[in-house]
Parts: C-alpha cells; sequence; structure tokens
C-alpha cells in the first residue's frame, strides 16, 4: 500500500474546503485505480489530506488528477502548493 499525505495553507474557509473536496475530489478518488481510503483534517495553518492506493502508480497518477482539482475549483482557497509527504505504508491496523 501507498500514501500521498498533502498538507495546505488554507486562506478561506475550512467548511467551504470540504464541501469543494466532497464535492470534486472524492468521487474522482473513489472511482481512481487502487483507491483504498481518504482522510482530511484541520491542521494548525490549514487542511490536511491523506490517501491510501495499492501501488506508487496508482497513487502518483490520483495525485496529478487532485493536482488540476484543486487548481481549477479550490485556488483561491489553498492558493500555495501542498507540501507531500509520500512513501510505502510499512504497518497498519
Amino acid at each position: 500500500m501507498y500514501a500521498m499525505i498533502r498538507s495546505y495553507s488554507a486562506t478561506g474557509s475550512v467548511e467551504e474546503i470540504v464541501r469543494r473536496v466532497e464535492a470534486s475530489i472524492l468521487p474522482m478518488l473513489k472511482a481512481h485505480r487502487g483507491f483504498r481510503h481518504y482522510y482530511a483534517g484541520r491542521s494548525e495553518g490549514g487542511v490536511f489530506s491523506v490517501s491510501l492506493f495499492d501501488t506508487q502508480a496508482d497513487a502518483e497518477a490520483a495525485h496529478e488528477a487532485v493536482r488540476g482539482i484543486v487548481a481549477a475549483n479550490l485556488a483561491e482557497l489553498l492558493p500555495q502548493p501542498p507540501v507531500v509527504t509520500r512513501g510505502e505504508v510499512l504497518v497498519a491496523a
């Protein structure tokens, strides 16, 4: 399993970010090959998400799709590129 963690600085309403993520990013991820799980939360200065996929290739392809959706639908709320951490999951419970 492969994880993709994105941390964003948010300039707008977290509630509006959540609404847009639920409307645009979640449907795409759920239909994406290798998708396992998606989690999102509020951090000190913004929001973060954790996406889990079967393979690195699946995760990287989905990440590129997310980047496009964020640029098209969330740019004014998430104006800076995310800090991305990615890697193989070694332990899961």
